[in-house]
Parts: C-alpha cells; sequence; structure tokens
C-alpha cells in the first residue's frame, strides 16, 4: 500500500495527536480484489475522524472487470485506519515529534511509569485511535498490556480529570455505566436472600 499526503497542512486534533488534512492510497494485492484500488483519505472536523473521502477500484488488465460483487470486498474502512496509522504524529511533552510507529514501541517498552502518567497515555492513545477509527478501549489495552476493564476505569478516571471530556465514545460510556452499576449493586454470599433481611 503507497500513501501520499496530498495536503501537508497538520491538524491538531488534541494530546499532541496531529494527522494531515488529507492523503491518497493506493492498494493492490488485497483479498478477492484483482484490481488496484485508489482512495482518497481526509479528516472530517464535524466527524473528529478519518474518513474516505472517495474510492475507485481500476480494472487488473483488460479483460477482466469491475462488479458490484468486486467492489463489496473493498475493505475501506480498514485502509483508511491503515493509511491514517502511517500519516499520525505524536508530540511529546519534551517537544520531540514522533511517526506512530516509532510513539507506539516507546510505550509498549517502558517499564517505569506512575499511574497518573499511564492515565495520560491511556488518554493519547485512546485520542489515536478514535481519529483513524479503531476500537479505543481495545488499542489502550494492546499497547499499555493491561485489560479492557482497567483501560475503561484509566478513561473514566481521565474524565473526573478532565481530560477526556470531548473523547469517550458510545462503547466507553456503556463499559463505565456497567462498571457503576456493577459497584452500587449490594454483593451477596452465594444462598443469600435477594432482599434486605427484615430482622436485621
Amino acid at each position: 500500500m503507497a500513501v501520499e499526503v496530498t495536503d501537508s497542512e497538520r491538524i491538531d486534533v488534541g494530546n499532541g495527536v496531529s494527522i494531515p488534512k488529507a492523503w491518497d492510497v493506493v492498494a493492490t494485492g488485497e483479498p478477492n480484489v484483482a484490481g488496484t484500488i485508489r482512495l482518497h483519505v481526509v479528516f472530517d472536523e464535524q466527524l473528529h475522524r478519518t474518513v474516505a473521502a472517495s474510492v475507485r477500484l481500476d480494472r487488473a488488465e483488460e479483460g477482466a472487470e469491475v462488479t458490484a460483487a468486486t467492489l463489496r470486498d473493498v475493505r475501506v474502512q480498514y485502509l483508511v485506519a491503515i493509511s491514517s496509522m502511517r500519516v499520525v504524529q505524536v508530540t511529546r511533552a519534551q517537544g520531540e515529534i514522533e511517526p506512530l510507529r516509532e510513539y507506539l514501541a516507546e510505550v509498549r517498552s517502558r517499564t517505569e511509569r506512575n499511574y497518573e502518567e499511564t492515565v495520560r497515555e491511556a488518554v493519547t492513545l485512546y485520542r489515536i485511535a478514535a481519529t483513524v477509527n479503531l476500537a479505543p478501549l481495545k488499542l489502550v489495552s494492546e499497547q499499555l498490556g493491561v485489560s479492557v476493564s482497567t483501560a475503561t476505569r484509566m478513561m473514566a478516571r481521565a474524565r473526573e480529570a478532565g481530560l477526556a471530556v470531548d473523547l469517550i465514545t458510545r462503547e466507553t460510556h456503556n463499559r463505565m455505566r456497567a462498571a457503576d452499576d456493577e459497584q452500587m449493586r449490594p454483593h451477596q454470599a452465594p444462598g443469600s436472600p435477594s432482599g434486605p433481611s427484615i430482622d436485621r
């Protein structure tokens, strides 16, 4: 897959994460797609994430044709996400700008960080995932080596600290509500009556 940035202006989406306004993607050898896929990808400021602005499929050779069945096999969202990850950059606290690949390698290799630093890292990872249309909690979980439930608690902590107010997706919101409901539910020993005891 080849990626060519067509608009060099970068958009700061928050937490040091930036992305170009637009780029082109050319992909060949995609599963079940005999031809060349061409995407124009942009960062949509209303949706706050990257999207395909246009998609084209060129036939592979004379005698071949582009059919509706072939078009259904074009993995548009996958190509948008993968190409987006190639152009994302992260500016660290020291002012150093890193391509996403280097940033993720550094995050995974760090073994010493306190909880507050981990929460801030979780917010940056969540921001990246939301921007490129990946599952945010899954990315936080994988990159920080924690469970999805721990990632959910980190984002709840970040929300309380005012670090992620604009970031919480429906998935995370639902998980947070489920966790709150679980905490509010009274814990009972196995076999105990479901309601409060009258003689206590």
